[in-house]
């Protein structure tokens, strides 16, 4: 199977010279936040990437001048009652995460602008994480009055407890050279030389023997991606207890002007 030129709804991916998979977030608002249906197409892209002889690494972007992604889509999920449309979009946020965890070829995250939320998440599934100098990285749940299962384990598991403990109960703005300092990110880079870098890495790992890096990846990814799916069933019960006290839904309302 080959996806050597592929576009969805909402972003576009081109198999490059080398290897490597180009993925761009092209196709919505600047901030590229995540609806369902979008979690929805980049997981099948995921696994048709993995399903690709050609492809040995994969470049997940934001595009030119744009956030690599600014969280879910608060247009959604601020009309969600606290009932089964929870359960729905928990299973899309497990089934996405678990994917681009999961999948054999290395995964390099390339992040300009904001990394909030859904975002960073994704950011936390793949390999590495290059970052710009403009870049920003927000675990804000709490402030926007949700739970933050999948964010305190990810985070917990990649960087340690006291930097999850900091970025879950505090909020803040973690700006790139911060975000170094912490290992959310292995490298920062001018703007315009994000997405160079991110290939060159990507190349590089793309020229490796794909038999030791495919079946490499899976072992040392295997606990995290079950880490992940056991989070599914209390992330459900979590986000039903916030939803259903009303709260998030007059934030996020508030947030994109309707409340």
């Amino acid at each position: 199977m080959s996806v050597t030129n592929a576009a969805t709804a909402s972003m576009e991916c081109e198999v490059l010279p080398g290897g490597v998979a180009l993925v761009e977030f092209s196709q919505a608002h600047e901030q590229n936040p995540f609806s369902r249906a979008r979690m929805r197409e980049l997981t099948r892209l995921m696994s048709d990437l993995d399903g690709d002889d050609e492809v040995g690494c994969v470049v997940l972007y934001g595009g030119p001048d744009r956030s690599f992604g600014a969280g879910g889509d608060f247009n959604e999920v601020s009309e969600f009652s606290g009932g089964d449309e929870v359960d729905a979009w928990i299973d899309d946020i497990t089934d996405l995460y678990s994917t681009i965890a999961g999948i054999s070829k290395p995964v390099v995250a390339a992040i300009d602008g904001y990394a909030i939320g859904v975002g960073l998440q994704i950011a936390l599934c793949c390999d590495l994480r290059i970052g710009s100098t403009a870049a920003k990285l927000v675990m804000p749940e709490f402030r926007v009055g949700i739970a933050c299962n999948f964010g305190g384990y990810m985070l917990e598991t990649v960087v340690g407890r006291s930097v999850m403990q900091e970025m879950l109960y505090t909020c803040a703005e973690w700006p790139a050279e911060r975000a170094l300092a912490d290992r959310l990110l292995q490298e920062v880079t001018a703007p315009e030389d994000l997405l160079d870098r991110a290939l060159e890495h990507a190349r590089r790992i793309a020229s490796y023997t794909r038999a030791a890096v495919q079946s490499t990846r899976s072992r040392v990814n295997g606990p995290y991606v079950e880490g992940l799916r056991r989070v599914r069933e209390e992330g459900k019960r979590s986000h039903r207890t916030a939803f259903s006290a009303g709260e998030a839904q007059q934030r996020m309302r508030r947030i994109i002007g309707k409340g």
